[in-house]
């Protein structure tokens, strides 16, 4: 049973509604916050304190602290889904970034499973997921190693839009309930979202990145077309031709490739630069 504890002020309050709808897959294990101020910060916490464990869901109905990447603030109202999984990939932490793709797959396969038309869900290069061009969710992976116990845990934080979405962002975005039939909460994302990761993670266990990086490319948006992709300090223009063995960014510019291991990809016909 997790305590009720108190980090600069912010009260923390286990939630038990709706837990027991929740079937877990074999290895995984769930805690749930009706606030917190992150549930990756509370990962965090929870591996520093020799408490992290390989396979613990958190979710919270509210964050006060949320963020994306480049530590972007990610508006955390109840209605959606705020999680982070706790998940130790032993002595191989070069690999660790393969597990963007990963996710993408899991949370592209969760949102297809509440819309009609499942091929509107695409992933888009590095890690977010898009229905009908529009962005539905963020994902952030932060790394944690622990000395003594010899673990390198990576911390998966997705959100997905649910009930409400924010306006004021650089992609357009969108909400699952404005594109579905039904009204969908986050107990019904969340158990679709448990289930789709430990297929994928099992996956990429399995058979490698090699598949992964396939079935990313087969589901992905903007592969062949005239692509922006947005650095700390320049902007390139170039054709997106290709994912390399590692996942980075393979982009075709004046006859030489190019790889981008990280930034914001921009789309020309769907998106604002």
């Amino acid at each position: 049973m997790v305590p009720r504890m108190r980090h600069k002020g912010l009260f923390r309050i286990k939630l038990m509604e709706n837990i027991s709808k929740l079937k877990m897959p074999d290895g995984f294990d769930h805690q749930a916050f009706l606030s917190i101020d992150s549930t990756n910060k509370e990962a965090m916490r929870r591996i520093e304190a020799g408490e992290g464990k390989s396979g613990l869901w958190l979710t919270a109905t509210a964050q006060s602290g949320g963020r994306g990447r480049g530590d972007r603030e990610w508006v955390s109202e109840p209605g959606n889904l705020y999680s982070s999984l706790i998940y130790d990939t032993g002595k191989n932490v070069y690999k660790s970034a393969q597990l963007s793709f990963v996710t993408s797959l899991a949370v592209r396969d969760t949102v297809a499973e509440f819309i009609n038309d499942k091929s509107a869900a695409k992933c888009k290069w590095p890690n977010d997921v898009l229905i009908y061009d529009k962005k539905i969710s963020g994902i952030l992976l932060e790394t944690c190693s622990t000395i003594n116990q010899g673990s390198h845990y990576i911390i998966i934080g997705i959100g997905i839009n649910i009930m409400h979405h924010p306006d004021a962002t650089i992609y357009p975005t969108t909400h699952l309930n404005e594109l579905s039939d039904r009204e969908f909460n986050h107990v019904d994302v969340f158990n679709i979202l448990v289930q789709k990761m430990a297929h994928w993670l099992n996956m990429w266990h399995v058979e490698g990145f090699s598949t992964i990086r396939e079935k990313w490319l087969s589901v992905c948006k903007g592969q062949g077309d005239m692509i922006t992709v947005r650095l700390p300090n320049e902007e390139i223009v170039g054709r997106f031709i290709d994912l390399d063995s590692d996942g980075a960014l393979k982009l075709s510019i004046k006859d030489e490739i190019k790889l981008i291991h990280s930034g914001d990809v921009f789309f020309a016909s769907t998106e604002s630069e």
